[in-house]
């Protein structure tokens, strides 16, 4: 992260003593400030000219302006000037409804060319993918947060207001900086940050499964919610699909016979129809799923009356816009916080559903950091359906092997269920592959060629001489009288020579040029270096566009360099800040809720059976079929054992009355000196207590003397 160094102050006095130590021009008397003035009387000829003032900042340099920059915003800003993410996104605020519609993601690698992705790509879920210290939580999910929980203008001149926002923080101790960032993002609109969390040891609002489905009549889609919620319907197979109808079976008869109006009474039922040697074994599982809940803090399953603002309220999440942050410790409490997690997130996606079915559709974002720690295989198939209720996912985590479950690998099906996929890390295989996949190909111009010279040269000399030499006689006889004989002799002689020299020079050059053309994958590992290598680089990938989006990146996977939203002093003072504790004074407040008590059915409030030939209470027509068709002696008599066994833990387990030792002593009937030994065995000293005795003083008081009787007795 480039965090801006603070301004370092420079200290000129030696300079200015330096300049103070050299020797001084003496200035004409004309130019002496205490000489005679100077008279000027002619006109001044001034000829002004258009100052560029860019060309000045240009001639300052890169640093000097940013000097200059940094020193004039903290003139402005007393704290630490902006993030350069934040300038960005004022410049985004400031701009026309038309880029309003876009979120900003980050930097074009080389280019550093700002990049848009159109809001409505995060109603089809986003997916977050890197490791630790990546910058996961930080950089990708907050700036997306940040981003889309703002309320804008779009282009037909329509105002959006600001969505319901989710949080879904899985880490053990929460994350402080994600927390912090979601309580602004409340302040902003003017509201308190709702929050709820599995940990007893921080203030939290209070979630009530039944509260929350309160609009759901239907039993039948009442029993289809839990046995999804809590990964009941097993995958289809020889044994699975045969304990997946013995428990929707026994879910429903409880549903339908019984009628609970509250978790308490309807764990109480499924326990009573389960267990034991009649009970039916084979929905067994249904108690070992819910049991947990009847115990945790902060979930309230008793239906005792409570404030509306102590509880989780998914209808009021919707009409208020609220800002919900849900932390859920999945390492301490793993395994409650899948249930308590799932139940929550199917109950948000109920709410969602029934208001899209009524009209009332309103788009909300549900982010969820470390997702691999709930993810399930029905929390996936949700992403299929949450889309057309307004429900938009983003999930972070670190590794794709992390989604590997024992029914499925779930990897697959939730990069295929997103629309915007950023990987901030890429080392795994699988990744690498799919991102291959989806990069395509690219055509690569590779070029050749050869180049030849050649040099001749060559000298030539030739010589030639002849002679030569001819001798010839002749006599002529004539035929007349008065002819004369002619005798002629003639001799010739010729001689000749020549000779002739030459030379000859000769250069070629030729040159010849080649390409060959190849198809190669678009994901290099030049850039799968550079994500792994560099800060908050990473490789983003964004489908379903459709041409809308300002900066199109045709479906192929870009690198983009992301900003840290907050500078680094502001981060750091957000990771800071805690968490608002409970305070628990005694720890006997941990097991109140496992108190045992008598369901409403059992105390005669209402039949816990339908009256034989009737038809059960708000439902008409003729009866169905039942196991439950008419009271008899065995199941009175299981009910009376029932009542019994439950007395007998209320007996041992009910808080007691606080009392004096006196009439603790005759309460109990035995002497006070009795009771004083007792008290004295459990390290209590009563043998001068004036004030009462507290509940928990009175349970122990209770177990020494029951204690101390069986050593009487075999004394």
């Amino acid at each position: 992260m480039r965090w801006l160094k603070k301004p370092r102050t420079i200290d000129l006095k030696p300079f200015e003593n330096y300049l103070a130590a050299q020797p001084q021009l003496s200035l004409p008397a004309t130019l002496d400030p205490t000489g005679p003035a100077l008279l000027w009387t002619k006109p001044l000829d001034i000829r002004l000219s258009r100052i560029d003032l860019e060309a000045v900042w240009r001639r300052l340099g890169d640093r000097a302006w940013e000097i200059l920059q940094r020193r004039r915003m903290k003139e402005i800003f007393h704290r630490e000037p902006p993030s350069e993410f934040a300038r960005y996104l004022a410049t985004l605020h400031r701009s026309s409804p038309e880029y309003r519609e876009e979120i900003f993601v980050g930097l074009r690698h080389p280019k550093e060319e700002p990049l848009f992705v159109p809001r409505d790509v995060f109603k089809n879920h986003a997916y977050i993918l890197g490791g630790s210290g990546s910058g996961k939580t930080s950089h990708a999910l907050a700036q997306l947060i940040v981003q889309l929980a703002e309320g804008y203008i779009d282009q037909e001149g329509n105002t959006h207001a600001p969505p319901p926002i989710l949080i879904v923080d899985l880490k053990q101790n929460g994350d402080r900086y994600l927390r912090c960032l979601a309580q602004q993002i409340a302040e902003a609109r003017g509201q308190p940050l709702r929050f709820f969390s599995v940990d007893p040891e921080y203030q939290s609002l209070n979630f009530d499964p039944f509260y929350c489905i309160r609009s759901v009549a239907y039993p039948l889609k009442r029993s289809e919610l839990f046995l999804k919620a809590l990964s009941m319907i097993y995958p289809e197979g020889y044994g699975s699909d045969f304990f997946t109808d013995e428990q929707r079976t026994q879910l429903n008869e409880i549903l339908y016979h019984d009628r609970p109006t509250t978790m308490n009474e309807m764990i109480a039922f499924i326990r009573h129809a389960t267990t034991g040697k009649s009970g039916n074994k084979d929905a067994r599982g249904l108690y070992s799923a819910l049991q947990a809940l009847e115990y945790a803090k902060n979930v309230h399953t008793d239906g005792a009356p409570i404030g509306r603002d102590q509880l989780i309220d998914f209808d009021r999440f919707y009409e208020e816009s609220e800002v919900l942050y849900v932390h859920l410790d999945s390492r301490a409490l793993s395994l409650l916080s899948a249930d308590v997690g799932k139940l929550i997130l199917f109950c948000l996606l109920e709410t969602a559903s029934r208001r899209e079915k009524e009209g009332r559709k309103t788009q909300c974002f549900v982010a969820v950091d470390e997702f691999h720690r709930l993810a399930a295989r029905n929390v996936v198939e949700m992403l299929e359906d949450a889309r057309s209720a307004g429900v938009g996912f983003i999930l972070a985590h670190q590794s794709s092997s992390s989604m590997k479950t024992r029914e499925a690998d779930l990897y697959g099906s939730v990069f295929e269920n997103t629309s915007f996929k950023q990987c901030l890390t890429l080392e795994d295989p699988r990744v690498i592959e799919l991102f291959s996949l989806i990069s395509g190909r690219t055509t690569e111009r590779r070029l050749g060629g050869s180049t030849s010279e050649s040099t001749s040269k060559g000298t030539t000399t030739s010589h030639s001489s002849s002679h030569g030499t001819s001798h010839g006689e002749s006599t002529t006889s004539p035929g007349g009288p008065l002819a004369y004989a002619t005798n002629t002799t003639s001799d010739s002689t010729s001689s000749s020579s020549g000779s002739s020299s030459g030379t000859a020079e000769s250069k070629s050059t030729s040159e010849t040029k080649s390409w060959q053309e190849e198809k190669l994958p678009a994901l290099t590992p030049e850039m799968i270096t550079i994500v792994n290598d560099t800060n908050l680089m990473s490789l983003m990938h964004v489908k379903g566009t459709g041409g809308r989006c300002l900066t199109p990146t045709g479906g192929v996977p870009l690198l983009v360099q992301g900003l840290y939203p907050f500078v680094k002093p502001v981060a750091d003072e957000m990771g800071e800040e805690l968490w608002p504790l409970r305070k628990i004074d005694d720890s006997e407040w941990y097991f109140q809720e496992a108190r045992p008590s008598l369901p409403k059915r059992l105390s005669g409030d209402k039949k816990s059976r339908p009256s034989a030939g009737g038809s059960p209470q708000g439902q008409a027509g003729a009866s169905r079929p039942s196991r439950f068709t008419g009271a008899n002696d065995g199941d009175r008599r299981k009910l009376e054992a029932r009542v019994r066994e439950l007395a007998e833990r209320l007996s041992t387990e009910m808080l007691e009355e606080p009392m004096n030792v006196r009439d603790f002593s005759r309460v109990c009937q035995v002497p006070i000196k009795m009771v004083v030994e007792a008290g004295a065995a459990v390290g209590l000293d009563l043998s001068a207590r004036q004030n009462e005795l507290s509940p928990t003083e009175v349970r122990r008081l209770k177990r020494s003397l029951a204690a101390r009787k069986p050593r009487e007795e075999g004394a």
